[in-house]
């Protein structure tokens, strides 16, 4: 079963919220990478390594159902 999930990341101090369905966090993680890429502000390895958790940058959680 896919959730919802809601991502917010911080990317040089310009602040990203974006939603997906996943099946897990980690997929989740992968899908927002995704959806940043498409936003024209770096390559998928780029915005990976940005991402890479050793910085307080993003938060991802999964949204109660209705």
């Amino acid at each position: 079963m896919k959730y919802l999930y809601k991502g917010i990341f911080n990317w040089a101090g310009e602040s990203y919220t974006m939603y997906t369905h996943a099946f897990s966090k980690e997929k989740a993680f992968l899908n927002f990478i995704n959806q940043l890429c498409k936003k024209k502000i770096g390559s998928k390895r780029t915005i990976s390594q940005y991402f890479d958790g050793l910085k307080d940058n993003y938060y991802i959680q999964r949204e109660k159902e209705k």
